[in-house]
């Protein structure tokens, strides 16, 4: 085994076990919002290591390139979908999301 070899296989091994523990994470949480803690690891850590496993074994071919471009999309993505699904979330929890709350009517709001 080569050098290369062993370090795709370290590589694979860490990026699909987190996956693993991600995805048994998301199992067990009992709420979305404890779901959603396990989404981050999933995203940067698992993708980053299987993309740089592909890379280290393919180099810069169109498979290396194109293994870069999702761990980049996943990168940009994740932040916006966990913030839209905690939204979602609160908002079948609580109702209509208001962004801050009205003061009553007979006080003047502090300054």
């Amino acid at each position: 085994m080569t050098a290369r070899e062993v370090a795709v296989a370290v590589l694979l091994t860490l990026g699909v076990g987190v996956e693993l523990v991600c995805c048994v994470g998301v199992l067990v949480m009992r709420d979305a919002y404890d779901k959603l803690h396990y989404t981050a690891p999933a995203t940067t850590v698992g993708s980053l290591a299987i993309a740089a496993a592909v890379v280290v074994s393919e180099s810069s071919s169109q498979a290396g390139v194109k293994a870069l471009l999702v761990f980049l999309a996943l990168l940009v993505t994740n932040p916006v979908l966990t913030h839209a699904t905690a939204r979602a979330a609160r908002v079948r929890q609580l109702g209509a999301w208001r962004a801050r709350l009205e003061p009553p009517r007979h006080e003047e709001p502090e300054r």
